[in-house]
């Protein structure tokens, strides 16, 4: 009895983990069951989005290939108001394409020169956006040069030296530099004798300039690209910086001492000083003549919220100062002596003031370098050293440009003799090269046969008279050299605008510039057949940097 008790007892165990074990195997099956059930309805919800955003992609890449071609038309350009198409339907998805000025962020117009595209394909929810940046080139740049040479960082009369580990490179903050385009230097001749380049120098991304023809194909294009050249068939004519005319001694003072707001037009016989710790402010259009010489002293302050034309007869210092130009201001400087800056900051107004003199490449963009220029006329020297920052353009072409000591230009220089000393850095901003210059062969540097315009080279100075002059004879219109120097609008084939700063031009004047003008058009036109194809189009928009963003979000992001 005892002994069939034992071995009762001995069995309940075992029953009992025998239905523990079948239960969690029940539980384990509906488990994997459910599991299995679930892994298929997600695989199935999984495929359903990926066919959404197949399909969103290959309509959106294939509406960005639309929207590059209905860019040749400059029409279109001009009426979309930041949108070529919204709701087009390809296949199963609806296509929208904005088009914005890759420089300003708005909504392009008939002025951009470099745009962005987003084109977002909504396939039931799932959005895919394709974008892309390119520069915009019109069949009427033919009729317009940019006579500064502004399309290129350096660019030296006489010789070019980067010495030790100087860098030349992309100012990064610009907008622009999504093009990632080379940036230029060289001599005017592209002579390799008179450009000398340290080995410890920086000049990733840049292209040296050679006396070369220009590439006829675009295989031959990307062989120049990789030997570091930009050939140009011809020397480049650089005119002389403006000279400014006699100082009118009427209402004059003999010297005179800036501090609070200027809203009028000054003239100093003798010198013009910002005193140390100063603050002074211009507003409106103004013009600053100065006979002798303009002192900016230790901590001042001088702040342009105007168009200021500043003309100075003898030397300018910029001792440890701050030069800011607000967005809606522009600094047009004129100097007939010596400029030195020490420790100074030239530039736009600092968004952010604990950037103080950045000189490492890092500085912000603050509206870039085209609304500061310095002309300087004359054999003189213009020297930034101890750490001094310049955000815009210095035309010297008969003077010596020294860059030293921890110093850096955000920028272009072009000068007689330039010198990059180790340590210090130019930082190209590539919104300056509008490509009517003279490294494109359709602008209106160059005559339809390839060769160079004649009337460019007799361009002696840029001046508003000269600038006239050229534009009257040729029938094109030339870049304005400054923001604040007057532009100068000339005539089109279908239009004439008298120079606001020579009065209006007679009527056979116009009517010559018309002809020259229609003239100038259809030989361009005819190059365009030439180089494009038969169809000869309004323009050429060249998109790059393709690329995709991918949202599972409905409507714009």
């Amino acid at each position: 009895m005892k002994d069939a008790m034992k071995h009762t007892n001995r069995q309940r165990p075992h029953r009992g983990f025998a239905v523990i074990l079948a239960l969690i195997a029940v539980g384990i099956a509906t488990l994997i069951g459910l599991a299995l059930a679930g892994t298929r309805d997600s695989t199935l919800a999984t495929s359903d989005n990926l066919a959404k955003a197949a399909s969103a992609r290959a309509a959106a890449a294939g509406a960005l290939d639309v929207a590059g071609e209905m860019l040749n038309d400059p029409a279109v350009i001009a009426n979309a108001q930041g949108t070529l198409f919204d709701g087009l339907a390809i296949g199963a998805t609806r296509v929208r394409a904005e088009i914005n000025d890759l420089t300003t962020g708005l909504p392009a117009d008939e002025m951009t020169s470099a745009v962005e595209i987003i084109v977002r394909g909504d396939a039931s929810g799932i959005v895919q956006t394709a974008r892309a940046v390119g520069r915009i080139t019109r069949a009427n740049d033919s009729l317009r040069a940019d006579l500064d040479c502004s399309e290129f960082a350096l660019l030296a009369t006489d010789q070019l030296s980067i010495q030790g580990d100087a860098h030349v490179g992309l100012w990064r903050a610009s907008p622009l530099s999504v093009l990632s385009e080379a940036v230029r230097f060289g001599a005017v001749n592209g002579s390799a004798q008179q450009v000398h380049v340290d080995s410890r120098a920086t000049v990733h991304g840049c292209v040296e300039l050679r006396h070369s023809a220009f590439a006829p194909r675009a295989e031959d294009a990307d062989e120049d690209l990789a030997d570091k050249i930009c050939p140009i068939p011809a020397d480049i004519h650089v005119p002389d910086a403006p000279t400014p005319a006699s100082q009118i001694n009427q209402d004059a003072v003999a010297t005179l001492a800036l501090d609070g707001l200027l809203t009028h037009d000054a003239t100093a016989i003798g010198d013009v000083r910002v005193p140390a710790r100063a603050a002074a402010t211009v507003r409106d259009a103004v013009t600053l003549d100065v006979g002798g010489n303009l002192w900016l002293d230790r901590g001042c302050r001088l702040t342009v919220e105007g168009a200021l034309l500043v003309i100075v007869r003898g030397n300018i210092v910029f001792d440890a100062c701050d030069v800011e130009v607000s967005p809606t201001g522009s600094l047009t400087i004129l100097a007939m002596g010596d400029i030195t800056a020490d420790s100074a900051y030239i530039g736009g107004l600092r968004s952010d003031m604990a950037e103080g003199r950045d000189a490492s490449g890092g500085a912000l963009y603050d509206h870039g370098a085209s609304r500061i220029s310095i002309f300087v006329s004359g054999d003189q020297r213009v020297l930034l050293t101890q750490g001094s920052v310049l955000k815009g353009q210095v035309y010297a072409p008969q003077a010596r440009i020294d860059l030293e000591l921890r110093s850096a230009v955000y920028g272009r220089l072009l000068g007689n003799r330039i010198t990059l000393h180790e340590g210090v850095a130019l930082f190209y901003d590539p919104a300056l090269d509008m490509r009517r210059g003279w490294s494109n062969r359709l602008s209106g540097v160059w005559s339809a046969d390839g060769v160079v315009e004649p009337s460019v080279r007799e361009v002696a100075a840029l001046d508003s008279a000269e600038l006239t002059e050229f534009a009257q004879v040729s029938g094109i219109e030339p870049d304005s050299p400054s923001v604040a120097h007057g532009a100068i609008a000339v005539a089109s084939a279908s239009a004439v605008v008298a120079s606001p700063l020579d009065g209006e031009a007679s009527e056979s004047s116009r009517s010559s510039m018309r002809r020259r003008a229609r003239e100038r058009s259809e030989r361009a036109m005819a190059r365009l057949r030439e180089i494009f194809g038969d169809d000869g189009p309004h323009g050429r928009t060249h998109l790059v940097s393709l690329g995709f963003d991918r949202s599972n979000h409905g409507g714009d992001r």
